[in-house]
């Protein structure tokens, strides 16, 4: 048997045989290592500021040893240019940092958004193939064998070294990220989407909303400071940076984009960027920097995503001008069925194109997209289209707000309150007002007078005078414009009612002479009875009691004519109230008797009630104390039936003696 030996001194590379014996032998040489790109996480952005809270939540969510932690550990949600990116970057940055993927990152922007170049799972499966060494010639033919080779070659690094952060940034929808998740649950994934992926399994919501105001002001000031040190501008202008933040909206990419162009133009001041965007027709063209930064460019990028009719609802409800929209509004402005309008703002919630407003089931724009959607409904819907919808929004505000008015009407004749019709109210009050106005821009008379009525009326009882004012005066000039005569004396009762309660003495006394002489014109009785009673409160409050007993005095018999006893009561008690002041009290009494017995004829338990301390009042003044008492005590039984003991008829036992 033969022997042999090898002796090899100095450096060795490439392929060793080590035989006894070798017929023919051919070594190729080794091929080379296939690199692996394992350290993809974009910079982080020295600028990002605020988001603690959210911040906080991803970056617990990532730690490794939380043993909540899914499988998809975020999903960050928001709308275009709200931050996601960069608060994910910030907070993966944190976690490797920590030591917390020692296998190293995994990142690909999907362009979710981008029809011509969105990135599917087969791209991004070979993407990270090569990104964890796999040479393209070794890339198995089919899809499910590239996934099943990506899942593989995870598994062996999570062995070797240890969890692997997947980013998938911008991702459209779950289709085009569900292949990328890792089998393994010792990774984590972080993924940015302008949609809310509900459907996506395993996986921790994140919504990102705007920057809180301050925030907001710092990201402008740091951003600038960051490109040019001695920029002192936002330390000099405070205020006009924090309107130049509240006009974009707070949101990021349009922060990010006035503080380029700041930084840009070092001779523009502060004032002067924010004043060009306090243009609306503008403002969006404006918020514009160079080649790539634009925040109408982003929006459109969401907005091409929408399915036509979501599209469509999109730019319709940028016609109603209050600051949310309710489903039976948004159904109303389309022309469809509610539930049918209900399953399009969903989706447009999901795509982050509307916020969820309050309460449930009302949404809202971002100004900004609000903007952007005023752009798309003005290039996209013809003038007959825009009229119909407005018409729609109009006769469901107008038919909404006087059913509110019939409910409470009854809910307070019957004793009782509508809590319900109270709730909408206090939410849509907003939204009717700016129905006047939008009838006022679409010249809709027809409808902004009964609607600017009922809207009154509303506002009179949430005591919200000014407002109330400026929708009687609005109605007012609809009314002259449209020769209504009806219509404008109605206006300006309501006017004068509102100048009455604003306490406004002089003008509510010409307004209310004017719808008088109105009233006499048309003949209607009510509504001359109406207006004299209410001069003579204005009077009567102004102290000028003597006017005020005359304009009582001449409402009295036409109240008695229709038979309107409660009316007839209360005009009755007011002479009694107004002759008291001028010192009749021989008149101050006899009405307040006739008062007690209309009151009592009418069933009125709290004007009675009323009536009787008055009268007692009364007595005790003209030195009749046993009298007095009397009517003390019984308006203190009054008060009793009429559910007021605990306040008023408290005040009225007060007074007797002893």
């Amino acid at each position: 048997m033969n022997q042999s030996s090898n002796d090899l001194s100095g450096t060795v590379s490439g392929p060793v045989v080590q035989a006894g014996h070798v017929g023919q032998l051919h070594i190729a040489p080794a091929a080379p290592a296939v690199p692996t790109a394992l350290a993809g996480l974009p910079p982080d952005v020295p600028e990002f500021t605020g988001r603690d809270t959210a911040l906080e939540t991803v970056t617990a969510a990532l730690r490794p040893d939380s043993a909540s932690s899914p499988l998809v550990v975020s999903t960050l949600a928001g709308t275009a240019g709200i931050g996601k990116t960069a608060l994910a970057v910030r907070a993966a940055h944190g976690a490797v940092a920590a030591g917390w993927f020692p296998g190293g990152v995994l990142f690909i922007n999907l362009q979710g958004y981008d029809t011509d170049r969105a990135v599917g799972p087969d791209i991004a499966l070979s993407v990270f193939l090569s990104a964890l060494g796999v040479p393209d010639e070794l890339f198995p033919p089919t899809f499910d064998g590239r996934l099943s080779l990506y899942r593989s070659k995870l598994a062996e690094i999570a062995a070797r070294h240890g969890a692997v952060l997947v980013f998938l940034d911008n991702a459209s929808s779950t289709e085009q990220i569900g292949p990328l998740l890792p089998a393994a649950s010792t990774h984590r994934v972080l993924v940015t989407s302008r949609h809310t992926l509900g459907d996506l399994p395993g996986s921790r919501i994140v919504d990102v909303g705007v920057l809180e105001p301050a925030e907001a002001a710092a990201l402008i000031s740091r951003t600038l400071r960051t490109r040019r040190p001695g920029d002192t501008r936002a330390q000099d202008e405070p205020d006009a940076v924090r309107d130049l933040a509240a006009l974009c909206g707070h949101l990021p990419l349009a922060l990010a984009v006035v503080a380029s162009i700041l930084a840009g133009d070092p001779d523009q001041s502060v004032g002067e960027l924010t004043a060009a965007l306090h243009d609306r027709a503008t403002r969006l063209e404006e918020l514009t920097y160079g080649q790539r930064r634009s925040v109408a460019a982003a929006f459109e990028l969401s907005y091409a995503r929408l399915a036509p009719d979501e599209a469509r609802t999109f730019r319709l409800l940028s016609l109603n001008l209050g600051q949310q929209v309710s489903v039976a509004a948004a159904a109303a402005l389309t022309g469809g069925s509610v539930p049918r309008a209900r399953k399009q703002l969903r989706a447009l919630r999901d795509a982050h194109m509307i916020e969820p407003g309050e309460p449930h089931g009302w949404v809202r724009f971002h100004d900004l997209l609000r903007l952007f959607a005023e752009w798309r409904r003005q290039e996209e819907d013809d003038e007959a289209s825009v009229e119909s919808a407005v018409d729609g929004l109009l006769v469901h505000y107008r038919d909404s707000a006087r059913d509110a008015v019939e409910r409470l009407v009854m809910a307070a004749r019957a004793g009782e309150s509508d809590e319900a019709t109270e709730d909408w109210l206090d939410t849509e009050r907003l939204n009717l007002r700016s129905a006047l106005h939008l009838a006022q821009l679409h010249g809709r008379s027809a409808v902004v007078l009964p609607l600017a009525h009922n809207v009154s009326w509303l506002l009179r009882r949430r005591q919200d005078w000014r407002a109330g004012l400026e929708v009687c005066e609005m109605a007012v000039g609809f009314a002259r414009a449209g020769k209504d005569r009806a219509q404008l004396a109605l206006a300006l009762y309501n006017k004068g009612d509102f100048l009455k309660h604003k306490q406004d003495y002089g003008r509510a006394s010409t307004v209310f002479a004017e719808a008088l002489d109105g009233y006499r014109q048309l003949g209607d009785r009510t509504g001359e009875a109406r207006t004299l009673h209410s001069m003579g409160t204005v009077a009567r409050r102004d102290h000028r009691y003597a006017e005020a007993v005359r304009h009582y005095s001449a409402a009295l018999p036409l109240f008695r004519a229709t038979d309107d006893q409660q009316a007839t009561a209360h005009t009755l008690f007011n002479i009694g109230h107004a002759a008291r002041g001028q010192g009749d009290q021989e008149l101050a009494e006899d009405r307040y008797r006739q008062a007690l017995d209309a009151y009592q004829q009418a069933g009125h338990l709290i004007g009675r009630a009323r009536t009787l301390h008055r009268l007692g009042l009364l007595a005790a003044a003209t030195g009749r104390p046993d009298l007095a008492r009397d009517y003390w005590e019984q308006a203190g039984t009054a008060y009793e039936a009429a559910g007021h003991g605990d306040c008023c008829g408290q005040k009225v036992r007060a007074l007797l003696p002893g």
